[in-house]
């Protein structure tokens, strides 16, 4: 069968099988979609001419109108005819060969083009980012995917991995392969075959061209994408689309997306490299289309044409390459463009200019509207032919009439004689000469490649600079030619037209004038006011008064501020501000980078030309001789470097302008300033850009300086935007200047970072990324945060003086704030490296001893051997030795050198994941050079090994606030001189300050169960006939790890439950963990003293109980005898006449009792002896002062009269009179608590004791030791008369104690006491002989009603204490710094200067009074509710009543039985006699209620049940009288007379360490028992304390955080008189080293007591006897700002505290 025959029958069975006449429109659009690849294919294969075949005319008559009308629109149809696309006829009367040639090309038609897209794209799974564009933000999103790195598996997975190879510069994108897992393992099993000719998988595999998925990628990408896409591509040095093929085989011009590609080179000829955007390069342009199809690739000639031999590139894609064999889709039609640039070596050079080439994909014949517009704006059109013939000459008439030059590359040699005739005819009549024909002969194509290059160098050298155009000029061409110009997008458009108003402010005016005149927040001042910042930190140049020499620069600082505010803000910040406040999302994104690129454009083209002046001017330095002309050079060559510095005008100048106004509106608390938007929006909409991708600056490069109100609001606003629990990571990179740490960040992560020339990064700038899918579980981290830093060791800053600590700053900061640190290393032994290392390890130093602990990994960059790693673990060794050496450097310097030696000492090091290496950026050299495959692999290597790292590491996950909070405390302490002094960690102290709030209820837990347990146990040993010491104390030591393996529990629970607070306080888990055994075993301790004083109460009183046991017995006998005789008698008795008879007996009875006579204790005497022994050194002076004193103890002096005689001063080497009154006063203040202490021993219902000297004389001893500060101490002398004076006061109360307990328990007045009662008993015997009711009363009267009250009171002072705790939710007693915070707070409100001295007189005293009037007030509170307004005390107290009675009643009925008979059946008293009851109810209630034992008195002549049945009623009885009784309180008294102080317990819990600061006397608030170190927030004017100037006895206003920041020194007792630096004041003694005082210089530092001594000044002045301080007007600070001030230090709500009530 011939051609034609098959060709008619094929299309006949096609036809037939659609059957058109009788399918629905639709139907007919599927199957000619199927068809289409069919008939394609059959043109190819068989050369099916235009004559041989028709397509059917589609004949629907079944169609209604409206449903052909639907159909003819969705038709696609031809262009210029409106003929249904199936409908048109190939008309050409040429040879089947030359129709087959032309057709053989054409792999869609028009109408195909849309179906073809939807179908790639549904493919490559974009179907659905047509409408919504992909986001540059949504490929830079780290993804677990995106980590793998592997091929992709199928074509939804096409996209992503061609932009993510891509997005890190790597050519390979462009070699698209499938993993074939399945077809591999198929194809080895064919391989093992018999069968030869079987054929593998590979062949059938539905796969898509490499140029569709670009076409694709950039269809769905919007504006912004695709310009990254631009710079990203030529870095590889691919070709970029130029014309992209679109909707509706139309096609756009890519302006706008080569905006952002900047190009370097350097002319031939030495007149320096050249840097300009593409989009206005004015080079020749050379276009390369094909006519037809040809034997030879157009585009692989193409990269053999511009590609030297010694650096090959695959500019374009060609049909050797992965994938690019197969059919395209959807790029046929696209226009790529390049660019040849020479780099002026002959070596390397192809050619001697540059040039840009446009390669036309397809048959040109198919894309009139691209081919029309390449011949109208290139310089020469290149047309690659197989062959001559007619037509395609007739078609290549155009290209000969136009501008261009027209050069045929025939591939094929012509052989036939028509072929040679009708060129030479076609070469005439368009003046073609040789070179305009270029025949492929026989030649291979090397040779071919050089006649190429020959002929294009010859276009190039006669090249018209006239008609060359740039791609912007190439606009209107477009235009004409019908090509959409992807710059007429609305928003683009309008967006370039408000950032050209902006531009056109600077264009006509000096850069660095413009600067001055319009960034005035970050010119001169800004660098003035960080100056200052950083003097203020440290104090140098400080000679005077620290404080008034700090508050001047603040004053200094605010008038800089203020200066700035009086001027208008310039017309092009209004507009930038206004256009970045109110554009939308997307349009303000474009004009940000439409101002971006403008801007950097003018920055190239003026430090091009300061480049240029300098060259000129270097030149001409080296050949001047004399030295006045020396001097001149060197001068201009000054002042152009000058200029080079300031030259640079770019976006972030005008950002940081506006962080630098929300700084200076923010300090100076201005709301609304010349008609800018709020501070509020302006921060959201730079959270908005960081969270779009935009670099915030973090640093300002050049003041020095951070913004960090600025930061922190737009930190802030991305929490508010993304969510408040959102994890970031951060990630730093660090190096020495030009080493590629941009170019890292931007490969690795697709940044953007500066990298251009001129263009290195200052400051440290940073970038979010967003971290998605499951990565984010895996990491536990939302967001990925990146600083770019400028360079270490800076050419630039090398002249300054500081240039070692600027970098050493610079490393301390951002590695402070860094999770991950990258140590970025050019050579691996550069010369730079120890000094870099050294740099690095300060700050590491610095970092371990503040507790951070951030990871390093050392990149090795440019190492170029496959064999380096191996290389390198051998020199390992060497590299651990530099870094051994130089830690031990750094140490030293930090003053660190007996804790870190070697490097492993600072930080955990692993050869695997604590180095990388990085292959050399570059494949090639010059300008043709692309980013090698090596380098993009090794990188995206080191970024997998970065993210596992970040997967095992355990460290803290901070959120945005907390990073905002790290920023601030790092800057603070890296403008102060030593950051390890001055660094505080506010993260840390918040979780500690959150974990001693839920430690403290563990500790109240502990303590209240051990009290409960201590009331119960001294009630059961009270109760008790034998000694149960022994089964109490293991039943103490039992509850005692009970309880403490509790409090851990909770310990441990908070530390799982509290992950990331737990990563911060990994330092106090030990030690909360030692005190909570600690107070386990103080508990236990005081507990089992607290028994042992209980037994020796109850032996105190046995001897007594015993007596009056027996004399009970033989008076019973003689009241039943006397009883007999009564009943015997004659007559009834009345009352009166029963009286006479037993007041005889009784009289006769009591007077026959021999009572012991009472023992003659010498309490004097113990006193003497006790203050003997307690110092036996001081035994002699004791007897002298007992002999002094003898007969006159009682009117000894008082401690005002006694005489200090060693008082030393830390002003001057004399006593002075104020501390002499200041001593005095504290003693006074011992005084008065050992007289309390002496109270607390009296009231005790026990004997005196002698042991109870020795308990007073150490109360003495503690607190007086503890009044001795570094300015006076008390001689042995006085403390000898100070414990007489105290003991002699202490002497008559015991002597009381002991006279009271004798008289109490005389047995003649115990038994006159219980007279009445017996009377009673005899009496109703006599009558009744039924004493049930009686007994009742009685027992329930005089033995369970003080039973319960007694209870009541001992379990009252705990419970008011746990309610006190539990009823205030802002913690003031709970935690030692907020009962602080309270006091102050609560000293404000009284507004009274006696208050506040008394406070700070004497702390102690103070905070027990006002906790002591707290705890009245908090029980005189009225409740409201269901207690009838009954006061909170009465409350506490009827709930215990409440408790007892209940538990009273049950045990009662628990002693009752019942008879098995369920009937109605009497109830059984369960104890056959009334003392068997007493006894069982005793034994019972033992550990709640103490009911004494002396009940048995006529109990076996009682009745049981009635005794049950009145004593029930009886209970009632008592229980409300005891009701009553409590609300009759007098809560001021009854809360004295409690057993247990709730003040007492209160205060235990609260007092903290009770040390106090050596200079300002400010009280420790650490919170956390048994701490080491001590601390507090607040530390106060030295003033305060007494201390006043020496010459002009003025009072002291330094604070002693000011004072650790200075030079100044000082010099007292405990420094031997020698001058010791503030700083170094830990250098003194051990307390001293035990006080951490952290450096604060600013003016808000300690504004509480800063305000408080500006208001009090003249009263402190006046009761110390001296001048008022000199205290600055600044420190008069507003409330508000205090209670700001203090809620942000003590992390407290004030108004949540009860004295805000």
């Amino acid at each position: 069968m011939d051609t034609t025959t098959y060709n008619h029958k094929m299309l006949t069975i096609l036809a037939d099988k659609l059957n058109y006449r009788k399918v629905s429109k639709s139907e007919v659009l599927k199957s000619f979609k199927r068809i289409d690849s069919t008939l394609m294919e059959l043109v190819r294969n068989y050369a099916i001419s235009g004559e041989e075949f028709e397509f059917m005319q589609v004949d629907s008559p079944e169609l209604d109108e409206k449903e052909a009308a639907q159909a003819d629109e969705n038709i696609c149809c031809d262009k210029e005819t409106n003929t249904p696309a199936w409908n048109i006829r190939l008309r050409d009367n040429d040879k089947a060969k030359e129709k087959s040639e032309s057709l053989s090309d054409i792999s869609l038609d028009r109408h195909t083009w849309n179906s073809h897209a939807d179908e790639v794209l549904t493919q490559l799974d974009l179907i659905h980012y047509c409408k919504i564009k992909l986001s540059l933000r949504n490929v830079l999103e780290i993804s677990a995917e995106s980590l793998e790195g592997r091929a992709p598996e199928s074509l939804k997975h096409l996209p992503w991995y061609f932009l993510r190879k891509i997005m890190r510069s790597d050519s390979s994108a462009v070699n698209i392969k499938c993993s074939f897992n399945n077809a591999i393992e198929n194809h080895v099993w064919e391989l093992e075959s018999e069968n030869i000719f079987t054929t593998s998988d590979f062949s059938t595999f539905s796969w898509i061209h490499p140029l569709d998925v670009i076409v694709s990628v950039f269809l769905c990408s919007d504006a912004l994408l695709q310009q990254e896409l631009m710079v990203k591509i030529a870095s590889c040095q691919l070709a970029l689309p130029l014309l992209l093929p679109t909707w509706n085989n139309s096609c756009t011009f890519l302006l706008w997306a080569l905006h952002s590609v900047i190009k370097k080179w350097n002319p031939i000829g030495g007149t320096g490299f050249k840097e300009e955007c593409v989009v206005s390069l004015k080079f020749p342009t050379f276009s390369f289309l094909r006519i037809g199809n040809i034997s030879l690739s157009k585009s692989k000639t193409l990269n053999d044409l511009l590609s030297s031999k010694q650096q090959y590139q695959n500019i374009f894609i060609h049909h050797q390459m992965d994938s690019a064999d197969l059919p395209r889709k959807i790029s046929e039609g696209l226009a790529e463009i390049t660019w040849y640039l020479p780099c002026d070596s002959e070596s390397i050079d192809v050619f001697t200019q540059p040039f840009q080439i446009i390669n036309l994909r397809g048959d040109g014949q198919t894309a009139p509207e691209q081919v029309k517009f390449l011949t109208q704006v290139s310089s020469a059109v290149f047309v690659f032919l197989a062959d001559i013939t007619e037509s395609k000459l007739r078609y290549l008439q155009d290209f000969a009439q136009g501008n261009a030059q027209l050069y045929l590359v025939l591939t094929s040699d012509v052989t036939s004689e028509s072929s040679r005739n009708l060129l030479m005819t076609f070469a005439k009549k368009f003046c073609l000469l040789k070179k305009h024909v270029i025949i492929k002969h026989k030649e291979n194509d090397c040779s071919f490649t050089e006649k190429l290059q020959f002929t294009l160098q010859s276009a190039v050298d006669q090249c018209d600079q006239g008609n060359i155009l740039c791609l912007e000029d190439m606009i209107s061409v477009a235009r004409h030619c019908n090509i959409h110009i992807d710059e007429d997008d609305d928003k683009i458009k309008s967006t370039k037209k408000l950032s050209e108003n902006i531009i056109d402010f600077i264009k006509y005016e000096d850069i660095s004038q413009f600067k001055c005149s319009n960034f005035s927040f970050q010119g001169e001042t800004c660098k003035k006011l960080s100056n200052i910042e950083k003097e203020q930190s440290r104090l140098k140049n400080c000679s005077g008064n620290v404080e008034c020499y700090n508050t001047n620069l603040e004053r200094t600082k605010s008038q800089l501020r203020q200066a700035l505010l009086q001027k208008d803000l310039p017309e092009i910040m209004k507009s930038f501000i206004h256009n970045l406040t109110h554009l939308s999302g997307t349009e303000r994104q474009l004009f940000l980078q439409w101002m971006k690129q403008k801007l950097d454009s003018q920055s190239r083209t003026k430090m091009s030309d300061l480049r240029s002046q300098y060259k000129s001017t270097y030149k001409a330095l080296i050949k001047t001789k004399t030295e006045a002309e020396i001097k001149q050079k060197q001068t201009e060559l000054k002042k152009i470097n000058d200029e080079l510095s300031t030259a640079s005008l770019g976006l972030e100048h005008f950002m940081r302008e506006v962080g630098q106004i929300y700084e200076t509106l923010i300090t100076e608390k201005v709301e609304l300033f010349k008609g800018i938007p709020s501070n509020d929006i302006l921060a959201r909409k730079a959270a908005e850009l960081l969270l779009d991708g935009l670099p915030l600056e973090l640093l300002n490069g050049d003041a020095g300086t951070i913004p960090t109100r600025w930061v922190k609001a737009v930190l802030n606003q991305v929490s508010a935007l993304v969510g408040e629990d959102k994890h970031v990571f951060v990630l730093t990179v660090l190096g020495v200047q030009s080493t590629g740490k941009s170019t890292l960040l931007n490969t690795m992560f697709g940044m953007q970072f500066a990298v251009s020339s001129g263009r290195c990064t200052k400051g440290a700038f940073m970038q979010l990324i967003n971290i998605t899918d499951s990565l984010q579980s895996q990491l536990g981290y939302d967001f990925l945060m990146i600083i770019d830093t400028e360079g270490l060791k800076a050419p630039e800053l090398q002249s300054l003086t500081d240039t070692y600590e600027h970098d050493n700053e610079l490393a301390t900061l951002v590695i402070g704030l860094s999770d991950m640190t990258l140590l970025n290393m050019s050579m691996e032994h550069s010369s730079e490296m120890k000094d870099t290392l050294q740099i690095v390890l300060h700050a590491f130093i610095r970092m371990k001893e503040v507790g951070k602990k951030p990871i390093c990994v050392f990149v090795h960059q440019n190492v170029g051997d496959i064999s380096a790693y191996d290389q390198n673990l051998m020199a390992h060794k060497l590299l651990m030795d530099q870094l051994d050496e130089v830690t031990r450097a750094a140490a030293k310097m930090e003053k660190c050198e007996g804790k870190f030696n070697k490097f492993t000492d600072i930080m955990a090091f692993d050869t695997d994941t604590s180095k990388g290496y990085i292959a050399g950026l570059w494949h090639g050299c010059g300008p043709m050079a692309s980013v090698s495959k090596g380098y993009s692999t090794s990188v995206f290597n080191l970024k997998k090994a970065l993210f596992k790292t970040i997967q095992t590491c355990n460290k803290y996950k901070p959120t945005f606030n907390d990073f905002s909070k790290l920023i601030h405390d790092t800057w603070n302490a890296v403008k102060m001189e030593n950051f390890i002094f001055s660094f505080k960690n506010s993260l840390a102290a918040e979780a500690y300050h959150h974990l001693t709030m839920e430690y403290a209820d563990w500790d109240w837990e502990m303590r209240r169960a051990v009290q409960e347990w201590t009331m119960q146990a001294e009630n059961r040993t009270e109760a008790s006939e034998t000694d149960i010491y022994r089964s109490l104390k293991a039943e103490l030591d039992e509850l005692g790890t009970e309880r403490k393996t509790a409090a851990l529990e909770h310990l441990e629970k908070y530390f799982n439950d509290n992950t990331e607070k737990a990563k911060l306080l990994v330092e106090y888990r030990q030690r909360f963990i030692n005190s909570t055994e600690n107070l386990a075993k103080d508990f236990i301790i005081s507990a089992s003293q607290r028994c042992k004083d209980a037994e020796v109460r109850k032996k105190s009183h046995k001897e007594i109980e015993t007596l009056k046991a027996s004399y009970k017995i033989k008076l019973e006998k003689c009241i039943f005898k006397k009883l007999e005789e009564c009943k015997q008698h004659s007559s009834k008795l009345n009352d009166e006449q029963l009286l006479n008879f037993f007041n005889k007996m009784w009289d006769n009875e009591i007077s026959s009792i021999s009572f012991p006579q009472s023992k003659d204790i010498n309490i004097e005497a113990d006193m003497e002896s006790c203050l003997r022994d307690y110092v036996p050194a001081m035994s002699a002076g004791v007897n002298k002062k007992m002999k002094e004193v003898k007969g006159k103890l009682y009117h000894f002096s008082g401690v005002k009269d006694i005489v200090i005689n060693v008082i030393n001063f830390i002003i001057a080497p004399v006593k002075n009179n104020t501390d002499k009154i200041m001593a005095q006063q504290k003693a006074v203040s011992v005084e008065e608590q050992c007289g309390m202490f002496v109270d607390s021993i009296v009231s005790q219902d026990r004997d005196y004791d002698p042991s109870d000297w020795y308990s007073l004389l150490h109360c003495i001893h503690k607190n007086i030791t503890e009044q001795e500060t570094d300015r006076f101490s008390y001689s042995s002398e006085f403390i000898l008369e100070f414990r007489l004076l105290v003991c002699t006061s202490a002497l008559p109360k015991f002597k009381d104690m002991h006279e009271k307990f004798a008289e109490k328990n005389d047995p003649l007045k115990l038994l006159a006491r219980e007279r009445e009662k017996y009377f009673c008993l005899f009496k109703e015997l006599y009558k009744t002989n039924d004493i049930s009711q009686t007994m009742a009363g009685t027992y329930a009267e005089n033995f369970l009603k003080p039973a319960i009250i007694k209870a009541i009171e001992k379990r009252l002072g705990s419970d008011i204490v746990n309610d006190m705790k539990s009823s205030y939710p802002g913690g003031e007693f709970k935690t030692r710094m907020i009962f602080h915070v309270a006091i102050m707070y609560d000293l404000h409100i009284k507004n009274n200067f006696e208050n506040y001295y008394d406070f700070i007189c004497n702390s102690t005293f103070y905070e027990e009074k006002w906790l002591r009037d707290r705890t009245v007030q908090h029980c005189k509170k009225i409740s409201n509710g269901q207690n009838n307004g009954h006061t909170r005390l009465f409350e506490l107290a009827n709930d215990i009543l409440k408790m007892l009675v209940n538990m009273l009643r049950k045990e009662i009925n628990d002693i009752k039985v019942k008879d098995e008979d369920i009937n109605n059946v009497p109830v059984k008293f369960h104890c056959e006699t009334v003392v068997a009851f007493f006894k069982k109810i005793k034994e019972r209630v033992q550990s709640h209620l103490v009911i004494p034992s002396d009940m048995n008195t006529f109990a076996s002549l009682t009745d049981p049940k009635c005794f049950l049945k009145y004593l029930e009623t009886d209970i009632d009885k008592i229980q409300k009288d005891i009701e009553a009784e409590i609300d009759q309180w007098e809560v001021d008294t009854k809360i004295k007379s409690l057993l247990s102080s709730p003040t007492e317990v209160l205060y235990d819990t609260l007092a903290g360490c009770r040390k106090y600061c050596f200079w300002c006397g400010a009280p420790c608030e650490c919170t956390e028992p048994g701490h080491v170190t001590h601390s507090t927030n607040y530390h106060r004017p030295q003033g305060v304390n007494r201390y006043r100037w020496e010459k002009s006895t003025k009072l002291v206003n330094e604070i002693c955080t000011t004072l650790v920041a200075s030079n100044c020194r000082f010099r007292n007792k405990d420094t031997n008189r020698q001058w010791v630096p503030y700083k170094d004041y830990k250098s003194v003694n051990d307390y001293y080293k035990s006080w951490d005082i952290t450096p604060d210089t600013s003016l808000i530092g300690s504004s509480y007591w800063k305000a408080a001594f500006y208001k009090y000044n003249e009263q402190f002045a006046k009761e110390y006897k001296c001048l008022p301080g000199d205290v600055p007007s600044e420190w008069n600070f507003d409330w508000k700002v205090v209670c700001e001030d203090m809620e942000e230090i003590y992390n407290v709500s004030l108004d949540s505290l009860c004295v805000c009530k």
